[in-house]
């Protein structure tokens, strides 16, 4: 009986650490992928879908349900819909929607993501791979609020230079990430106040971030450490 338990465990954890690993490479390859791609339709849509197939599936897998709340299903799928409707049809409106809807997406896809972490017991090297996992997606998230809050109030984000411009796609994914990591290096710069707002939460959730996720790991690993003995 304790034999077939230990196995059915062990079996369990090898899943969480394929799916925590998967989802990993996934995100590092599109951050690296996204950079060199040309901005052209299939591309946009290519990696969007393959963005949202695998957040959903790497969190279907690791949560406890086998199966999204209704709620979360009309987020995600109604997210899919404006998202390449967009693409083909950038309006301003659009546009507005889309990043409103990938913002609560991604909120969404970290606290399940978190409530994993949270809840699992001592499945050590699947919780280390998901918070790596987690901190990329919460870069992806605070991106989508700043885009949102770009459509919403244009030049809200500046690209410094000899002569200001307002901030590309592309230059608000590397300030959010730079943000994140409290790097700060001053190219790109937050102008209005609630752009300047999001970005001091942004660096704040950053550092609260890893002193949190290291004080779990190191309760999850003396937890484990204890039950071996």
């Amino acid at each position: 009986m304790l034999s077939a338990r230990g196995g059915s465990d062990g079996m369990k954890t090898e899943a969480h650490d394929r799916y925590s690993l998967t989802l990993l490479i996934s995100l590092l390859f599109f951050l690296v992928l996204g950079t060199f791609l040309e901005e052209n339709r299939i591309s946009q849509v290519f990696m969007f879908l393959s963005m949202y197939a695998t957040l959903i599936v790497a969190i279907l897998k690791l949560s406890q349900k086998r199966a999204m709340p209704w709620p979360a299903l009309l987020l995600t799928v109604s997210s899919m819909l404006v998202t390449l409707v967009t693409i083909f049809r950038p309006v301003h409106t659009l546009r507005i929607a889309n990043w409103l809807l990938l913002s609560a997406f991604l909120g969404y896809i970290s606290v399940a993501l978190f409530s994993f972490l949270q809840h699992s017991s001592a499945i050590i090297r699947a919780k280390l791979l998901a918070s790596l996992s987690l901190y990329l997606i919460l870069g992806m998230f605070y991106f989508a609020v700043f885009n949102l809050i770009q459509e919403v109030h244009p030049g809200s984000f500046v690209e410094v230079g000899p002569t200001p411009i307002a901030a590309s796609r592309d230059s608000l994914f590397y300030f959010s990430l730079a943000t994140l990591t409290t790097l700060a290096y001053g190219d790109v710069i937050p102008v209005s106040r609630p752009a300047r707002i999001i970005a001091v939460l942004e660096a704040a959730t950053g550092v609260f971030y890893i002193a949190i996720m290291v004080a779990r790991l190191v309760a999850a690993y003396q937890k484990a450490d204890g039950e071996r003995r």
